[in-house]
């Protein structure tokens, strides 16, 4: 469907003067109004975003805007299938704030690059579309924004925006270092596990510093690699052009960049969450990210480990039910409400 095509959707006095053109959205949040959307990019192909407003609330109101994940996901959730999905419908219901957030190119609605092939370079550019397109919306207050961030926007949260309009950052199960760190601890985690033998483990790192050298500071493709270096490929186990749906040029470019580097210019407060049974992502990462922010502003940003709960946010009897499929996984309602009393502290 072509949302630009689609006629004014007014709801309401308090939506009758939006620069925006807005549909009811697909999702059923109790304790909120839903709407859906287009934004342009500067290479002239629109982004379906989706907004949500406090019911009966009118006014210029504060914006809580999403940094999404890796996958090519669509940020539109209808069903509750993740505990990320499950916070954001909370924080849409409850903290009196609206909500924003965007599909990336060739994902749902928007148009552009297919996602399968869309580089980091254009997803990045996309999501800076979308934040400086916050002020066409007038019931958004565009000069209180707090961006909230999942995995790999967790990370890569304040390359979205700068400057004085953000109020805050809260990310959840995301990186700081070099993306060729966070990939060989993740697949050590990965086949710890697995089950496979420290032994086994220790070998296959052998090949997994290289493979991950060749691949990310290379910039060779994983096929390239293993024309290379045959006896890795019992270690590969993803395409040979791409990896967890993304090109491989996506992941070379998460390596270039310097996270550390863009949160040092951050001076605004931050909420780092990591699960304690997260084995996509390492507690180390936030944790540092955390000590190097209060060193430079003592008590800028707070670090939580929350118990039992996986990158998703979903909480497990143990670490092995969180890497296997869990039947019993559950979302702590805890966490909203400690997300929500920072919010309302900040």
């Amino acid at each position: 469907m072509n949302f630009k095509r689609l006629m004014v959707f007014i709801v309401g006095a308090a939506l009758t003067a939006s620069a925006q053109q807005l549909v009811v959205g697909r999702e059923s949040i109790p304790g909120a109004d839903t709407f859906r959307s287009t934004v342009m990019t500067p290479d002239g192909y629109p982004l379906e975003v989706f907004l949500t407003r406090p019911k009966d609330k009118a006014g210029k109101i504060p914006v809580l805007f999403e940094v999404a994940w890796l996958s090519c996901d669509s940020v539109e959730e209808p069903k509750l299938d993740d505990g990320w999905t499950q916070l954001m419908w909370d924080l849409a219901a409850r903290s009196g704030l609206a909500t924003f957030r965007v599909n990336k190119p060739g994902v749902g609605g928007s148009e552009g690059p297919k996602c399968v092939d869309l580089d980091w370079q254009t997803e990045l550019k996309a999501y800076r579309a979308a934040f400086d397109a916050t002020n066409e919306f007038n019931f958004l207050d565009t000069s209180r924004v707090y961006i909230v961030g999942f995995s790999n926007g967790g990370g890569v949260a304040p390359l979205v925006a700068g400057g004085p309009a953000v109020r805050g950052y809260v990310v959840f199960s995301g990186w700081y270092k070099t993306w060729l760190e966070h990939m060989l601890e993740h697949e050590r985690r990965r086949m710890r596990l697995s089950g496979i033998a420290p032994s086994e483990i220790s070998r296959r790192m052998k090949q997994y510093a290289t493979f991950y050298d060749l691949y990310l500071n290379g910039e060779l493709t994983p096929a390239q690699v293993l024309d290379k270096f045959p006896e890795f490929k019992d270690i590969w186990y993803d395409q040979p052009e791409h990896q967890y749906g993304r090109p491989a040029s996506f992941f070379q470019q998460l390596q270039g960049l310097n996270l550390a580097e863009a949160w040092d210019q951050v001076k605004v407060p931050v909420l780092a969450v990591h699960g304690e049974y997260d084995w996509i992502m390492s507690s180390d990462d936030y944790r540092l990210l955390v000590n190097e922010l209060n060193s430079r502003h003592s008590g800028i940003a707070e670090y939580i480990e929350w118990p039992h709960a996986d990158h998703l946010l979903y909480t497990h009897a143990s670490e092995q039910d969180a890497f296997h499929h869990d039947p019993n996984q559950k979302y702590d309602p805890k966490l909203t409400d400690t997300v929500l009393e920072w919010l309302k502290k900040h």
